[in-house]
């Protein structure tokens, strides 16, 4: 019943919040005055209702969940003693206080060059990823795959990985953080493209490991991922949606600028 709560729970909010991007976009409202935003959320809306859509599935579906079996059982015909080396250092420098301290460093950076609001931003989000992998592992309880098939000690639940969520989380974070602080110098527009693959590559081995070493099921990686990247695009939508009220405050300072010279979605004049 947990399970189902809690899957409830996702599909309702991701519901409600694409409701809201709808009647913002009738309406004209603070997102769709934003360039990006309403679209943004629309993509928090979606990620969401697919985590939501994972815990129900895998609550009320034999299916799905017997998916997960085939998934681990192919991991264990290609484990390697290198694979395995790769893995455990993989898992071992994308825990979550390694991408989850890495976004609050970017967090720290950001403070120093005066962006305060959005590394408070940064840091809040970090928190509550953090207390939401605590808290929905708890709520659900989800086993993990069997004990002699693990090659990681581990004694909380398994659902959603806690590893996949804050590397999602914490590695997007940090990529928006350097393209914001990238923004108007010569190499900006390679190094946006650097990061995001590198964010991306990075969040994916780290899921990756974890079903590698027999700790989560496909599915609990799944659910991470889609959680994760949710909370660091609200994150990066509100930085956005806040810069843009502060640009439009009575200081000529913080006049609008042209479109094509406009800050990213974290840069601020804080």
């Amino acid at each position: 019943m947990a399970l189902d709560a809690t899957a409830v729970t996702l599909l309702v909010l991701g519901a409600l919040i694409g409701i809201a991007v709808l009647a913002d976009r009738v309406a004209g409202g603070a997102l769709a005055a934003v360039p990006g935003a309403l679209r943004d959320t629309g993509i928090v809306a979606v990620l969401v209702l697919a985590a939501g859509a994972v815990f129900a599935l895998v609550a009320t579906d034999e299916a799905l969940a017997d998916a997960d079996a085939p998934v681990l059982g192919w991991v264990l015909g290609i484990r390697s003693p290198g694979l395995t080396d790769a893995a455990e250092a993989v898992s071992l420098v994308g825990g979550t206080v390694g991408t989850g301290g890495l976004a609050v460093v970017a967090a720290v950076v950001l403070f120093a060059r005066g962006h305060r609001r959005t590394a408070l931003i940064w840091v809040l989000g970090v928190l509550v990823g953090a207390l939401a992998i605590r808290l929905v592992k708890v709520a659900v309880e989800r086993p993990r795959p069997p004990e002699a098939l693990r090659l990681a000690e581990e004694t909380t639940a398994s659902l959603p990985s806690g590893h996949a969520l804050m590397a999602a989380l914490g590695l997007t974070l940090t990529a928006a953080a350097v393209i914001a602080l990238t923004v108007g110098t010569p190499h900006a527009r390679p190094v946006r493209g650097v990061v995001v693959v590198l964010a991306a590559l990075g969040a994916l081995l780290v899921g990756a490991s974890r079903v590698y070493l027999g700790v989560h099921w496909t599915t609990d990686v799944l659910a991470g991922w889609f959680l994760g990247a949710a909370l660091a695009t609200m994150c990066i939508t509100l930085a956005r949606v806040l810069d843009a009220r502060a640009r439009l405050g009575d200081s000529p300072d913080t006049a609008p600028e042209p479109a094509e010279n406009r800050p990213d979605a974290t840069q601020s004049t804080e």
